[in-house]
Parts: C-alpha cells; sequence; structure tokens
C-alpha cells in the first residue's frame, strides 16, 4: 500500500477537519439520502462560481466540479501529478484531518484558481469515499 493510500484510507473522521456549520450543512444532506456527488453539486450552488456554463448551453453538468473532480482524482489516483505535493503531505499527515484536507485544498485550488475554502468540503466528501470503498476502487471507478 502507498503512504497516499494509507493516508486517505486511515482518515477516520474528515468531516472534523471542516467548520461546524459545514459539517452540519452536510451531514444533514447526507442524512436526506443525497450522494456525495449530489452534496457537492449543492454546494457549489449555493456557494461556488456562477456562470461557468458556456454561452448558451443548457447543461446541467457543472465544468467547474468535473474539473475539481478530475484534479482531486489526479492527486488521488496519479503517480506522476501532484508528486512534489504528495511528498510534502507526506511529511505531514501525521498533524491530522485538518492538515490533509487542507494541504490538499491548497494544491488543488492554485491549479484551478480557486479559494481553497471553496472546495474543502468537496475534497472531504470526495476523501470520505475514496478512503471507503478503497483507493484503489476509487481510481478504478473514476477512469
Amino acid at each position: 500500500m502507498s503512504e497516499i493510500t494509507y493516508i486517505i484510507e486511515e482518515q477516520d473522521n474528515l468531516l472534523s477537519a471542516l467548520p461546524k456549520y459545514q459539517q452540519d450543512t452536510i451531514n444533514t444532506l447526507l442524512e436526506q439520502g443525497k450522494t456525495p456527488e449530489e452534496v457537492s453539486q449543492i454546494w457549489l450552488e449555493a456557494n461556488g462560481p456562477s456562470n461557468t456554463f458556456p454561452f448558451g448551453a443548457d447543461n446541467k453538468k457543472n465544468p467547474f466540479l468535473e474539473n475539481l473532480n478530475n484534479e482531486i482524482n489526479d492527486f488521488i489516483c496519479s503517480e506522476d501529478k501532484y508528486k512534489n505535493e504528495k511528498k510534502q503531505l507526506i511529511e505531514r499527515w501525521k498533524s491530522g484531518e485538518v492538515v490533509v484536507v487542507s494541504f490538499i485544498a491548497v494544491s488543488i485550488a492554485t491549479v484551478l484558481g480557486t479559494a481553497p475554502a471553496l472546495i474543502l468540503p468537496i475534497i472531504v466528501l470526495s476523501l470520505r469515499t475514496a478512503g471507503k470503498i478503497g483507493v484503489n476502487a476509487w481510481c478504478e471507478s473514476r477512469k
């Protein structure tokens, strides 16, 4: 098992890395039966960038969320992308869940040109899912 896989799969309570109001909102939505993907979409619709659809398009998919999910997938699954960031994360991971998810949020936000605070809840949801099903299963399902 790689060190990144171990870090992701051993994070028991990632929601605790979020502020209480975000934890409450996410827990409420999950308890209502929403999937992590639906919660991510709701989160971005309420807090995220607007007008991200191409002019004249009537598309239900949020391109920002798709790009964010691609970057999260690259961080978790790619051997080459985010190589330096993963090395730094491995050095810091014993500091706890807050450091892990915050570090990943900053790394990905830099690539996407957005605020880490905006994407932090979505990263937590993705990491929870990857941790629950296993990183290998996560990566295979995202191909």
